[in-house]
């Protein structure tokens, strides 16, 4: 239904492509061994209303600079410190390298590292560097770095939590760390992919001290230039890039344009060369015009996507009675909502897997039924009262439209609802601590499904007011065990059995009403060359559109 707040935007800690959860890479037998050899370049899914949109054509063309419109703002960008979404991610692919990308297959390939190799167990992982990168200081990188970039990372109290199943990094040479895990660990490749695996200077970390804000000092294509939060953040080309060739830019330069309408209309008027969009109205927008190449996610399942959803708090009252969260989700027309805002493309859900992916499974989620959701408040309300909801979303207008269907239908089942809009700050601040009962939200693309483990575990439930990363406080210790045994699983049958348990789990516990399929898309115009056709150090084809996210070093400006 497109998206609700700037944290739950995919990514804050986890990673974000809807790829094949580990596929490629856990099959029945020895060690992997993630070389930078090259290996065949499978395909995307990605639905574009022209033949090859995002897909450079010529010969690549040297300087210009490119102006792209994201759907939001970060408030940083320091891994250990800083919240990232969609655009989070668009920033650091441009000024930083990961260790580790999702390929257009779903599997994890090396980035900035060369190799990464398992032990017999899978509970140690030695990453080597590639030799002779250089920060933008012009600092080595060297697994002195590595080692200091997770300490950092594991010191914070935003990112300790994500990297705690990793006991410790110990410097094996001036290239190879080691990384040894407090258990098996077979996804831990796709970890590297997410903000923790985006390697930044020791001077960052030596400025995380200070009162002032935390300039980027990375290995990326390009350099920190200028950043003006809610404005522009433009950086400049690398001269010393260690991709040699890359970028072909001169300088990219991001614009944050929250509303919709005003993204496509700039985009439109030449204000910019290319806009990000969570809302299924922009597919329908430029789908039929001419001089537009339009990327989407909407044949994309090869994993776990972004969902849209309501999210309700099983640890306040009323939500935490499983009944009103039966009820809720009865009363939900998800099917209305598709029909009424879903660009006439998004379809309802009703788990985390569409149809088509790896892990998908039908599940005991609750049908429409309005009498079935009317008979349960009845049967709460003879013990407690006519239960009161307060549905909270953000600043936007169409989730202000959509809020107020979710609205009527509840109350239509007997529920009193009302209406609260925040600002994202607080929105996410809410959330986070637990205070509030029901909101909407966006979530959960993931290279691999362990990358969401934060969310679901009951050890990252929090007492109310504090910070706990499971934001609905759903507490099942059989999604619990069932996250663990697909953490230590090799098999990929029984590993996918696992997720497949959790999505059943969540079925029932009901902590996410689901509405659909986040559906992102990509808007370039015929200016912008190559934004979907990354190709990764190996040879390998570039997953090319992540739920809005993209790489930048391969783009280029057609004369």
């Amino acid at each position: 239904m497109g998206h609700s707040d700037g944290l739950s935007r995919r990514r804050f800690l986890s990673s974000g492509a809807a790829a094949a959860g580990g596929v490629a890479l856990l099959g029945v037998g020895g060690p992997i061994a993630l070389t930078g050899c090259g290996t065949s370049s499978g395909s995307s899914g990605n639905v574009a209303t022209t033949p090859n949109a995002g897909i450079g054509s010529g010969t690549p063309r040297r300087g210009g600079s490119a102006v792209l419109a994201t759907t939001s703002e970060i408030d940083g960008f320091y891994p250990p410190a800083n919240h990232w979404d969609a655009t989070g991610f668009l920033y650091a692919n441009s000024v930083f390298d990961p260790l580790v990308a999702v390929a257009a297959d779903g599997s994890a390939q090396p980035y900035l590292a060369q190799s990464i190799t398992p032990n017999g167990d899978y509970s140690v992982w030695t990453v080597k560097l590639r030799p002779g990168v250089t920060f933008s200081d012009g600092s080595p990188l060297t697994s002195s770095v590595l080692k200091a970039n997770f300490d950092a990372l594991k010191a914070s109290p935003l990112t300790g939590v994500a990297v705690r199943v990793v006991e410790k990094a110990t410097i094996v040479d001036p290239l190879t760390v080691a990384y040894t895990c407090t258990g098996p660990n077979v996804a831990f490749p796709y970890d590297l992919t997410s903000q923790v695996g985006y390697v930044f200077g020791t001077a960052m970390i030596d400025a995380a001290g200070g009162s002032g804000p935390v300039k980027p000092v990375g290995t990326g294509p390009f350099v920190y230039s200028s950043w003006q939060p809610n404005d522009h953040f433009t950086a400049t080309r690398n001269p010393n890039y260690w991709r040699a060739g890359y970028p072909y830019l001169d300088s990219i330069t991001f614009r944050p344009i929250a509303d919709t309408t005003q993204r496509e209309s700039t985009l439109e008027t030449g204000g910019v060369d290319l806009i990000y969009s969570a809302d299924p109205n922009t597919v329908d927008h430029f789908r039929s015009k001419s001089g537009y190449q339009l990327v989407t996610n909407l044949n994309d399942t090869v994993g776990e996507p972004d969902m849209d959803f309501i999210m309700l708090n099983c640890a306040k009252s009323p939500t935490d009675d499983l009944r009103i969260r039966q009820a809720l989700a009865h009363g939900l027309d998800a099917s209305a909502l598709a029909k009424l805002f879903g660009g006439g493309i998004e379809k309802p859900a009703t788990g985390l897997f569409p149809p088509g992916s790896p892990y998908y499974s039908k599940t005991t989620y609750p049908a429409y039924d309005q009498a079935a959701a009317r008979a349960l408040v009845r049967e709460y309300a003879a013990q407690h009262g006519t239960p009161s909801i307060e549905l909270g979303t953000v600043t936007d207008p169409r989730l202000a439209r959509i809020v107020q269907a979710i609205q009527n239908m509840w109350q239509e089942v007997g529920f009193d609802v009302t209406i609260k809009i925040f600002d994202q700050a607080t929105f996410i601040s809410n959330a986070v601590v637990g205070d509030y009962q029901a909101y909407t939200f966006e979530m959960f693309s993931a290279a691999d499904p362990d990358l969401n483990y934060v969310w679901w575990s009951t050890t990252t439930i929090a007492k109310p007011g504090q910070i706990g990363l499971n934001f609905s406080r759903n507490d099942d210790p059989k999604i619990e065990a069932a996250l663990l045994a697909a953490r230590a699983e090799t098999n990929r049958a029984k590993r996918i059995a696992d997720y497949q348990t959790v999505n059943e789990r969540l079925a029932i516990d009901l902590p996410y009403l689901w509405l659909g399929k986040t559906v992102w898309s990509e808007v370039g115009n015929q200016r912008l060359q190559n934004f979907a056709g990354m190709v990764l150090p190996n040879g390998t084809r570039a997953k090319p559109f992540d739920d809005g996210v993209s790489f930048t070093a391969q783009m280029w400006l057609a004369g």
